[in-house]
This record gives structure tokens, sequence and C-alpha cells, in this order.
């Protein structure tokens, strides 16, 4: 299984480690037949989100463990080079970036909180859901290993 995941979910993944968006990267990181598929643009993005004073301020985080996180994203992800360069997103064309994304990684998944994407649900074949819906696609393929992996965990 092939996912992306928008800079959305990777903000609040970074911000509540207790949301789904956090638990869906978990399982990402955990379950080599998940693969996290994302862009230069994409991370760069996660980047200025993340950096930006009030976000550092609020959860006081360091300069460098911004850095770190965004490195520690990139080294788990599979990196695709932009080729395409769809417009279909007309009231925010940032969007665009993570159509382009996933039709060049191959996708099965966008995972995105933002309206405007969801309100396609699908694009070029590729399921656009939201980090809840995301959870319950997981669940139903590898709910056992999450149990026992919650149980080893404890």
């Amino acid at each position: 299984m092939k996912v992306v995941l928008d800079t959305n979910v990777l903000v609040s993944a970074f911000i509540s480690k207790r949301g789904q968006p956090a638990k869906i990267l978990d399982i990402i990181l955990t379950f080599p037949e998940i693969k996290l598929i994302l862009s230069n643009s994409i991370l760069e993005e996660f980047g200025e989100v993340i950096s930006r004073q009030e976000v550092r301020e609020r959860f006081d985080y360091s300069e460098h463990e911004i850095e770190s996180f965004v490195q520690a994203i990139r080294d788990v992800s599979t990196i695709v080079k932009l080729k395409s360069n769809f417009s279909v997103v007309k009231e925010d064309q940032k969007d665009d970036i993570i159509l382009n994304t996933a039709y060049d990684g191959k996708v099965d998944y966008i995972v995105s909180g933002d309206s405007h994407l969801q309100k396609l649900k699908k694009f070029r074949g590729i399921k656009i859901v939201s980090p809840k819906q995301m959870m319950k696609i997981i669940t139903r393929r590898f709910g056992e290993l999450i149990i026992l992996r919650e149980k080893i965990e404890k």
C-alpha cells in the first residue's frame, strides 16, 4: 500500500502525538507493507509550517528539533520527483502538489484533512480519505498486528 500524507496531516502528527495523524504516521513507520510517498515540495511546505514562530513557541520546539523531524520524515519516505502538473483544485492551487505527488508516486491513498481534496474523493483512481477513514482502512488490513504491537509496547 502506498500513501501520500497531506501537509496538514504531517503537521497534525507533529503537533499532537495522540491524534489519528500521529497514529497513522507511526503505523506507516512500523509496517513495511505501507510506503510513505512524498515530494520535496510537500516536505518544504511541512518545514515552513512547523517553523512558523507561533508553532515553535506554542509547542516549544527548537529549530534543531524541527530540522530533525523533517529529516526523519524524509528518511522514511520515498521521495518522488514531480513530473506531472495537474491543475485541479481551483480554490487552493497548493493542493495540486499533493495530487501530483500521489499520481507520480502511483499511490493508493491520499490522506488529507483538507476539504478541497476530500471533496474530490478520488483522483485518477487514487482514493482521497480523511485520517479517520485511513485508520479504518489500516485497521481492517493490519488490525491483528496493530493490537499485538500495542500489547507488546505496554
